[in-house]
C-alpha cells in the first residue's frame, strides 16, 4: 500500500514556517517525512494564485509535502499557536500521485548509455514509478562527424529522448533529484495530482 502524503500549503514567510516547523520536529523528536515544495521543484499553484500573490492581495505561501503521520500533528500544532505566530494554513489535500516531463540529448556514447540506463530503470523499478508511454530513445550515429569538435552542428553520436515519470510523491521527487544534475537533461516542475 502506497504511503499518504498531503499537500499543505501555508501562509506565511519561508522562514518563520521553516524554523516552526523544523523546530516542531525537533522538540517532538519525529523523523517524520516532511518536503518544501519549493526546494524540490514542485509547483502546483494556480495561475489565479500566482496574480494574486503578485499583487499583493494573498502573503507569501509555503507549500509542504507531509507524511500522513505527521499531517495531523502538524495541524494541531499550527492551530494551537494561531494567535503567537502569523502562520495559517490555507489548503490541505491529500495527494494521489505525481509526474515531471523531461527531455535528454547527448552525444557521447558512454552518456548515452548511462541515461538510457538510468531512465530505462523506471520501467523495472518496484517503488511504483512508472515511464507514460511514448518514451523512445532515439540514437543517430554520423560518421561524418568523427572527430568534429563538441560544439559543432554535427556530431558523430546523438540520442535524444523525452517522456514522463509518474507515480508516488516522494519516490518521483527522489528520481527528479537523481537527474536534475545532468547537464543535458531538462526537466519540467513536479505536478501534483490529488486523491479525490
Amino acid at each position: 500500500m502506497m504511503k499518504e502524503y498531503y499537500e499543505v500549503v501555508v501562509e506565511g514567510a519561508i522562514e518563520c514556517v521553516k524554523a516552526f516547523v523544523f523546530g516542531y520536529l525537533e522538540g517532538s523528536e519525529i523523523e517524520g517525512e516532511l518536503i518544501f515544495g519549493e526546494d524540490h521543484h514542485v509547483e502546483n499553484e494556480s495561475r489565479l494564485g500566482q496574480l494574486m500573490r503578485l499583487i499583493n492581495v494573498r502573503g507569501e505561501l509555503v507549500h509542504l509535502i507531509v507524511g500522513g503521520g505527521f499531517h495531523k500533528r502538524l495541524k494541531d500544532a499550527l492551530e494551537k499557536r494561531k494567535h503567537e505566530i502569523k502562520l495559517k494554513i490555507i489548503s490541505e489535500k491529500l495527494i494521489g500521485t505525481a509526474y515531471f516531463d523531461f527531455s535528454y540529448r547527448a552525444y557521447t556514447r558512454e552518456l548515452g548509455e548511462e541515461l538510457k540506463s538510468i531512465f530505462g530503470s523506471v520501467s523495472k523499478s518496484e517503488d511504483g514509478l512508472h515511464m507514460e508511454a511514448g518514451y523512445k530513445p532515439r540514437e543517430e550515429i554520423h560518421p561524418e562527424g568523427k572527430g568534429v569538435e563538441g560544439y559543432a552542428p554535427l556530431h558523430e553520436y546523438e540520442i535524444k529522448a523525452n517522456g514522463r515519470i509518474h507515480g508516488p510523491v516522494k519516490e518521483v521527487i527522489e528520481f527528479y533529484g537523481k537527474v536534475e544534475h545532468y547537464d543535458l537533461v531538462e526537466l519540467g516542475d513536479i505536478r501534483l495530482e490529488y486523491a479525490d
